[in-house]
C-alpha cells in the first residue's frame, strides 16, 4: 500500500508518462502538478527512490541546464497502478456494502427475536 503522498506522487509521474516509453520530469513539476506545494526536494528525493524501489518505474537522474531531472520509464507494475487503484476502490465498495448489508440483517433479526420472545 502506498501512502497517501506516494499516491499523488505516483499519480504525477503517471499521468506523465501515460502513452510514452520515457518522460523527463523536474522536481519541481511533480511538486506544482501534485499539489504537494509544502513538499521539499529531498522529501520529494525519498519518495521517488522509494517508488524506483518498489519497482513501479525505472529511474535515470540527468541535470539539464544546472537543474535535476528525472527520466522515468514505466515498468509493468507501474503501468498497471491505474488499474490497481480501480480494483482497490471497487473492493472498498464492495466491503462497505457487505457491512451494510449483514448490519441491517442483524438489526432485522434482532427485532424478529424481539418479537418472539
Amino acid at each position: 500500500m502506498l501512502s497517501s503522498m506516494e499516491n499523488k506522487i505516483m499519480q504525477t509521474i503517471f499521468s506523465e508518462c501515460q502513452n510514452k516509453t520515457s518522460s523527463l520530469v523536474s522536481p519541481m513539476d511533480i511538486i506544482r502538478i501534485s499539489g504537494l506545494n509544502n513538499l521539499t526536494q529531498t522529501a520529494l528525493d525519498r519518495i521517488i527512490d522509494d517508488l524506483n524501489k518498489d519497482g513501479y518505474f525505472d529511474l535515470v537522474y540527468s541535470d539539464r541546464r544546472g537543474e535535476k531531472i528525472y527520466c522515468i520509464s514505466l515498468t509493468n507494475k507501474g503501468k498497471a497502478y491505474a488499474r490497481g487503484k480501480k480494483i482497490f476502490k471497487r473492493n472498498l465498495i464492495v466491503r462497505v456494502l457487505i457491512t451494510l448489508s449483514l448490519a441491517v440483517l442483524s438489526f432485522v433479526t434482532g427485532l424478529i427475536l424481539k418479537a418472539v420472545f
